[in-house]
């Protein structure tokens, strides 16, 4: 354990002092991920979905805030779908705007989650990180993946056809989103979880964090089997099975970089002043051997105490020799 939270330690000195270097880097795979995804399920102008464009807008998102990289990444998706059906890049032009006014730059990740089959991760995440605020991003990053995913279908089925104009284009799209029911059971079970997730993550119990992961991830497994079930949708039940038990994993290992406590260590205080009463659960944090030694030196050690004589001679000794001298001097004391 103590290997592991001073690897852990290591990572965040690390990152914390070439914070210059790591945080540019790190937008830049993040976007890199964002514009391969999107390439991914869509691809439809060869021009901007070369590398070297990829990389060249990776690249400018590094050093940009991440609400420019969202709206990038937005016109980015754009062009793509645009470059198909003119009318659908319209269409998605008014559902990013609706998603880029509540600055719900989630969503982006969202497709790339899907297709290394991976979803089941962010809604524990969210549950954790984002609370009920999480539901929003979480419902519209599983829309605008079917969204890029229907538009997909469209495209293969208008060019093979060799039909299609603006009112087939809305009809079909908007239509296999309102009846796909993969889609309405994905957000419900995501939203539910990110709720319970979040509840229990903010209890004060013992390892309430570890029992909200866990019970997030169960409760998902459970919900896609009945919704599996009684809705009659096409989902990978041993799918979901082994990426809700790694979503469980992975996000403990999330928690153990942002926090580490020890609940055997706990101590209750009560305070109060003028307007209330406190009760005070404090629970430490558990550090690694380097950084205990860290905060050992920031201490200030106490200044050592002077001896002082107490011998009944020597004061005596001392306020003879003071009466002596000032019988010669003629003070008085």
């Amino acid at each position: 354990m103590s290997t592991l939270l001073d690897f852990r330690d290591g990572v965040k000195n690390f990152c914390s002092k070439y914070d210059k270097f790591v945080s540019p880097l790190c937008k830049f795979i993040l976007a890199l991920v964002v514009f391969w995804s999107i390439n991914h399920l869509t691809g439809y102008n060869s021009t901007i979905s070369s590398i070297v464009v990829v990389l060249a807008a990776a690249f400018v998102c590094a050093f940009l805030s991440g609400q420019l990289t969202l709206a990038i990444a937005g016109l980015y998706a754009c062009a793509q779908v645009a470059s198909a059906s003119l009318e659908l890049g319209i269409s998605f032009v008014v559902i990013f705007v609706i998603m880029y006014c509540v600055y719900i730059w989630i969503i982006l990740f969202m497709p790339f989650f899907y297709i290394i089959k991976f979803q089941y991760f962010m809604p524990i995440l969210a549950g954790m990180t984002a609370g009920f605020t999480g539901m929003v991003p979480a419902a519209f990053g599983c829309i605008f993946y079917f969204f890029l995913k229907h538009t997909a279908d469209y495209v293969a089925l208008s060019s093979s056809s060799a039909e299609g104009d603006l009112i087939e284009g809305y009809k079909y799209i908007f239509q296999h989103l309102v009846q796909d029911k993969t889609l309405l059971l994905t957000i419900i079970v995501f939203a539910v979880v990110i709720v319970l997730t979040y509840i229990i993550y903010r209890m004060s119990f013992a390892y309430s964090w570890y029992v909200a992961i866990i019970t997030g991830g169960v409760v998902e497994i459970i919900l896609f089997l009945v919704g599996t079930l009684s809705m009659e949708v096409e989902v990978s039940l041993a799918g979901a099975l082994l990426g809700c038990i790694l979503a469980i994993l992975v996000t403990i290992v999330v928690q153990f970089f942002k926090i580490v406590v020890d609940y055997s260590s706990v101590e209750n205080t009560q305070f109060e002043d003028d307007d209330y009463y406190y009760y005070v659960k404090a629970v430490p944090k558990v550090m690694g051997g380097a950084q205990r030694k860290a905060a050992r030196r920031e201490q200030p050690s106490p200044r050592p105490q002077q001896k002082r004589t107490t011998s009944s001679g020597s004061g005596a000794q001392r306020s003879r020799s003071a009466a002596k001298e000032d019988s010669v001097t003629g003070s008085t004391r």
